[in-house]
Parts: structure tokens; sequence; C-alpha cells
């Protein structure tokens, strides 16, 4: 496989980056200050850190990194389906990253490629961890949670 095509491919992946990055932040703001927030916020700056490194690689293969991101779904006007959404996500990152180690041959970018996919995946379980712990009036009322897991009201 030549550069070119190692090249679309990771633009791909910086693409995912992208969305998450931008889905998590508006997540993250809408919720307010809570123990869910934090963990929004610290998964998309591990995002931007696979950004960063997926746009050091493309550069390294002689391309330009893009800053285009898909139409965005900013799903989510409670927590629950915010998580979801979350959760979501990762399954796609996790797939996509995959494929393209499975079909990529260069071993310094298929090790970067797992150690990304290895976090997206712990990203996975930490977002599913949060909506499974969600205490069950906001999961039967999801109108009412944001409000209710912010500073000071958090259950």
């Amino acid at each position: 496989m030549g550069n070119e095509e190692i090249i679309k491919m990771l633009n791909a992946d910086i693409t995912g980056e992208i969305e998450a990055i931008l889905t998590y932040l508006r997540h993250q703001f809408v919720c307010g200050i809570c123990e869910i927030s934090r963990t929004m916020e610290e998964i998309a700056i591990d995002e931007m850190r696979h950004l960063e490194w997926l746009s050091e690689t493309v550069v390294d293969l002689g391309g330009i990194p893009t800053i285009e991101h898909a139409q965005l779904n900013l799903e989510g006007e409670d927590v629950p389906s915010m998580l979801k959404r979350d959760v979501g996500l990762e399954e796609m990152a996790i797939n996509q990253y995959q494929e393209h180690i499975n079909a990529i041959d260069d071993p310094k970018i298929k090790r970067l490629l797992t150690k990304i996919m290895n976090e997206e995946i712990e990203h996975k379980e930490e977002f599913s961890d949060k909506l499974n712990e969600l205490p069950e009036n906001v999961a039967k009322e999801p109108t009412l949670t944001i409000g209710s897991l912010k500073e000071g009201g958090e259950k």
C-alpha cells in the first residue's frame, strides 16, 4: 500500500477524531459541571492527542492533514442519549481503526493505530459505565437529568 492510500485512511481517522471532539465538548458544555461532564472533557482531550498524532503521521508521509469533519450529529438533549451517542462514536472509531490496522503494512503506523484503538476501547467502556451508573430517576426522566447532575446536586 502506498503513502497516498495510507494518508487517505489517516485523514478519515482525523475526520472521526474531529467529530468526536466536537460532540464530546458540546455534551460537556450542556451537562454543566459534574462527574459525567468531566469524563466527557477528559476524553475529548484524549481525542485531541489522537488528532495530533495522526496529523503528524500524515505530514511525515508527505500529506496534508484534513480539517474536515463529517456532518455532525450532535444528538443528545438529555444525559442518557448523549452517553449513548458517545458510545456509538467510540464503536465506530474502534471498527474503523481495526479496518485500517488490517489494511496498512507499515509496522510503525500499525502500532500507532493500535494504541489509539485501545484508548478508544477504554473510552467506550468509560461512557458505557457512566450510562449504566446513572441514577434510576435520570434514566426514567431524562429531561430532568442535566440539572440534577450538576455540582452540589450529584447523587
